[in-house]
């Protein structure tokens, strides 16, 4: 499911819409009401509970390793409404975002989400507390997990290249909000516009820092360790709406910045009930004993196709390739003689639901993670070193949530495409670098 189409069908369910489903191996999350439970707490709620189940650490160390803008404007646009298609899509190019045509030849009904990626104030405000209008998309990745509950706004200066600072509207981890994810921390507020860099006008972020508050933001990493966030800091790449004939190489569009390779678990990859759409998306759920390895990718903000559409799990060979050793590896289902040993690559995970039919309606959760999952024997896992976006022909870039979709507005500047770039892998087979903790203060 994608970011924006959490958002409204958070917005459903927060209306006493829709219904929730169970995901292997998980209890049911604290609060989430039941005969004899505590009173029910709302998705906000849920989202602020400091629960981490075999969460990712992406370093040994604690650090900001990206934050940029990801896209402007259409964080909060007033009115959208699927059953309402002519008024919502005036008012998505109205606020420059980009609407979507839609191919379902499966037959599923297609959500606001795949038409678009802009989303209301309240859906924001499910999932963040407040409700925001028009606002800007800023992602922070962090090596260690986040102690939601000491997630706020005000734990971060935003410095413009102008010089002058911003203190984000919210800030909240959806929708990495797995138990097994929690890096990431999305802020909402005004950041910039869409002029070129080298436009004088333009106006985007340099920098991101993490600053001190009544509630210093903590990270957890292995051992349980506490970490005070206060004083990380992060440049940013510049801004993402580069112009359009330059050079892949410096496109402004989302990247890679971490890659780590473990042996396949789903413990963790499941959230509270409330939020379970699209689900079970692990590597097990998909592809079954097959899954025995996960390389897991980072991103810098969520990867599609066009900035809209969901990206299928069928579709690593269009945007992926990895490297082991002096060889490529570049498609799925093909045994690979790697180091002794042979490997496949089965497909990507971390997505959304195994279908029969992937179309313009799959609604897969385009978050900051994207599992690559392999099979085969570990030694020939170990020499895998790199994973690559090739991001020119024959492979596709990929969009952030701000990319023009398959039908964008004449004359409107979108988020630009991924540039081509690699990033190493870091070799996890022996310590996973996971952290579970649990608040004992929240109730069972």
């Amino acid at each position: 499911m994608t970011f924006r189409t959490k958002l409204f069908a958070l917005a459903l369910l927060a209306a006493g819409c829709g219904s929730s489903n169970s995901s292997g191996g998980f209890p049911a999350a604290p609060g989430t009401g039941g005969t004899g439970s505590p009173p029910q707490l709302t998705p906000y709620q849920l989202l602020k509970q400091d629960i981490l189940i075999e969460a990712d650490c992406w370093d040994v160390q604690p650090r900001m390793i990206a934050a940029g803008l990801g896209f402007t404007s259409i964080i909060g646009v007033p009115g959208l409404d699927v059953t309402q298609p002519t008024l919502s899509e005036a008012l998505t190019r109205a606020a420059g975002g980009t609407w979507n045509s839609v191919a379902n030849p499966s037959g599923a009904i297609p959500t606001l989400g795949a038409f678009t990626s802009a989303v209301t104030p309240q859906g924001v405000a499910v999932t963040y507390g407040v409700p925001v209008v028009n606002c800007d998309g800023l992602p922070v990745e962090f090596s260690w997990p986040i102690l939601p509950s000491t997630l706020d706004a005000t734990d971060f200066k935003v410095t413009l290249n102008d010089g002058t600072t911003v203190t984000p509207q919210t800030a909240g981890i959806n929708p990495n909000f797995d138990f097994n994810e929690r890096a990431v921390a999305v802020l909402f507020g005004k950041f910039g516009n869409r002029f070129g860099p080298d436009d004088p006008r333009a106006r985007y972020p340099v920098s991101v820092e993490v600053v001190a508050d009544g509630t210093p933001l903590l990270l957890m990493g292995p051992n349980l360790q506490r970490f005070v966030a206060v004083g990380l800091k992060a440049m940013s790449n510049g801004t993402p709406y580069t112009d359009p004939e330059v050079a892949p190489e410096r496109r402004g569009g989302p990247r890679l910045v971490g890659a780590k390779l473990t042996r396949m678990s789903a413990i963790g990859d499941g959230a509270p009930s409330f939020l379970r759409f699209a689900t079970p998306n692990d590597g097990i759920a998909l592809y079954g004993g097959r899954a025995q390895f996960r390389l897991r990718v980072y991103t810098s903000g969520g990867f599609s196709p066009d900035g809209v559409r969901g990206m299928f799990p069928t579709e690593f060979a269009r945007y992926f390739r990895l490297r082991a050793g002096n060889q490529l590896l570049t498609q799925t289902d093909v045994p690979y003689s790697v180091n002794g040993g042979s490997l496949q690559i089965v497909g990507l995970a971390e997505l959304g639901l195994a279908l029969p039919l992937y179309d313009d309606t799959y609604q897969e959760d385009q978050d900051n993670q994207i599992d690559i999952v392999l099979e085969g024997d570990e030694k020939a896992m170990r020499a895998i070193t790199q994973v690559e976006v090739p991001s020119v022909a024959p492979y596709s870039p990929l969009y952030n949530p701000g990319g023009p979709g398959n039908r964008p507005t004449p004359g409107v500047r979108y988020s630009a495409p991924s540039p081509p770039h690699t990033v190493d892998v870091l070799m996890a087979l022996d310590n996973p670098l996971t952290v579970t903790f649990i608040d004992p203060g929240v109730s069972p």
